[in-house]
């Protein structure tokens, strides 16, 4: 009994198939939250000089 749960744990820790898809599924998330924080920042410095220049006129 014990030898067959030290040989399933051991095989749960050396199988790496899933990996590279964690590894891209971390990588989307971390693009999309960059992405967002700098459309969020473009569009309100955008909005800033858009209304300074209404203000202007």
């Amino acid at each position: 009994m014990r030898n067959t749960i030290k040989s399933s744990m051991l095989r749960f820790w050396t199988d790496v198939s899933g990996a590279t898809l964690v590894e891209y599924g971390i990588a989307l998330l971390v693009v999309v939250v960059v992405g967002s924080a700098t459309i969020g920042a473009l569009a309100t410095a955008v909005g800033n000089e858009i209304s300074e220049t209404t203000d202007a006129f």
